[in-house]
């Protein structure tokens, strides 16, 4: 059965988007997270779904994204792996991402 696994940072990353989100709507906040979770699962089976990102970090070059169902404004980053998928992270669209993973 395909699986997903989760790199530390992307629970810390999920719970700031529900904090954010849940400030105004808690019910919403925890339906993206819902989402979230039903797309690592889907993307754990269907590892190609997600389009291969470009970064200037060669060692970036097999990272994959695809939007959160529903949410189209978080994008889940992740690599396939030998039984399904590794989730690096999950960021708003709007957010630099360039950026972001140079920090990591």
């Amino acid at each position: 059965m395909p699986e997903f696994i989760l790199d530390p940072c992307v629970e810390d990353e999920l719970w700031g988007i529900w904090c954010f989100i849940a400030q105004d709507n808690p019910d919403a906040a925890t339906r993206v997270i819902d989402a979230a979770y039903a797309t690592f699962k889907t993307l754990a089976a269907n590892p190609g779904l997600g389009r291969v990102r470009s970064f200037r970090n060669p060692r970036l070059r097999d990272v994959r994204s695809w939007r959160i169902s529903g949410f189209e404004n978080y994008l889940i980053f992740y690599r396939g792996v030998a039984n399904g998928i590794q989730v690096n992270h999950v960021y708003h669209g709007a957010r630099d991402i360039e950026e972001l993973f140079d920090q990591k």
